[in-house]
């Protein structure tokens, strides 16, 4: 083995026991990433790691929990030292002046909401890591090759700086947002557009594809996505494999949006045509996600749209009717489930031209 990677391993807390047993069994390379991203060897159970941060055993687990990670046994040494300060540090936190209303559940909501997004965002890098790595092992590197690899590329410091930085971007936007918003009269939820926009036929195609080409698929719709709502102005909240749901102030920007997803998707070599559905109303946000009436029609909107099309709420057509650049064409009145009977239309753009969308 390379003594350059055996040293890289030692500086990162591995023993050297460890190593051997790495080396033995195949396993350097997933010895490199867990040492990389989790230095030191971990030796504390749950509650030791509860007892040296001065966080209650009921609490850190449920901020274990809320960041996504299931339940340690009892007594099993899965913790580091860093385990420690992390978990101080959210519950010093609560004590924080500036928060003074704050308290276990409040928190446990907040690190939820990082752990969900988190959790999106390490998938999608895994995937990267996992197919050079395969890659690599293709084209006939061992597995003491890959590792080290591994040692000398994966630049964890400058990933965390990236997501340092659009985490701070991120979270300025939504502040500003929330305060330059009219004022809000106690109680009262501010309204939203907010967007569903699914794949046309997405079941069927699933099943005549294999898991290469389903997994192609579903790469090219996040990136049609995530690029047009980006660029638009809007604010992706979420993608269930064929459908994505989006929100923005601006019902202008929602429609926007819903058309330059079903112009892209039916111009795509990869992906079948897409269709919208677009509600205007009092959205309620936590944690990340948003709940409401409003939520529920734009989602069943969907359902009704015709391939290449969007279907909007009438009070989505109210507020843009008087707007230039926009045509809507009453449709018969549904029934929606949990809603009641409702007016709808098909909306178009006029003219394609579409917003400049926010900059940083």
């Amino acid at each position: 083995m390379d003594e350059t990677l055996i040293e890289f391993l030692r500086s990162r807390g591995a023993t050297g026991d460890e190593i051997a047993t790495a080396e033995r069994d195949g396993m350097l390379t997933l010895l490199a990433i867990d040492r990389l991203l989790v230095p030191g060897s971990p030796y504390l159970d749950s509650d030791s790691v509860a007892a040296r941060s001065h966080v209650p055993n009921e609490t850190a687990t449920m901020l274990w929990r809320a960041l996504g990670f299931p339940d340690v046994p009892e007594g099993s040494p899965v913790f580091t030292d860093e385990s420690v300060e992390v978990l101080r540090a959210l519950h010093t936190s609560t004590q924080s002046s500036m928060f003074v209303d704050s308290d276990a559940e409040v928190l446990v909501a907040q690190v939820r909401a990082v752990g969900s997004g988190l959790a999106r965002v390490a998938e999608s890098m895994s995937d990267q890591i996992a197919e050079a790595i395969v890659g690599a092992r293709l084209a006939g590197a061992d597995d003491a090759t890959v590792a080290g690899i591994i040692a000398d590329t994966l630049d964890w410091k400058l990933l965390a700086r990236m997501n340092d930085y659009a985490l701070r971007v991120q979270l300025r936007a939504a502040i500003w947002r929330k305060l330059l918003s009219p004022p809000l009269e106690s109680g009262e939820i501010p309204s939203l557009a907010v967007g569903f926009v699914d794949l046309v036929g997405y079941t069927a195609i699933s099943q005549e594809l294999d898991g290469k080409e389903l997994a192609a698929l579903v790469k090219r719709f996040e990136a049609v996505t995530y690029d047009t709502v980006a660029r638009l102005g809007a604010r992706l909240v979420k993608m269930i494999g064929d459908e994505v749901m989006f929100v923005t102030e601006d019902p202008e920007i929602a429609l926007h949006v819903a058309h330059a997803l079903t112009e892209r998707t039916g111009s795509d070599d990869v992906l079948p045509r897409a269709r919208a559905g677009l509600a205007f109303g009092p959205a309620l946000a936590r944690e990340g996600d948003y709940y409401g009436a409003v939520v529920n029609l734009a989602h069943r909107l969907v359902e009704i749209a015709r391939p290449s099309s969007a279907v909007v709420s009438a009070e989505l057509a109210a507020v843009l009717a008087t707007r230039d650049g926009f045509s809507f064409h009453r449709l018969r009145p549904r029934r929606i489930r949990g809603i009641g009977r409702v007016e709808i239309y098909a909306a178009r753009l006029v003219e394609a031209e579409e917003p400049a969308g926010e900059t940083h």
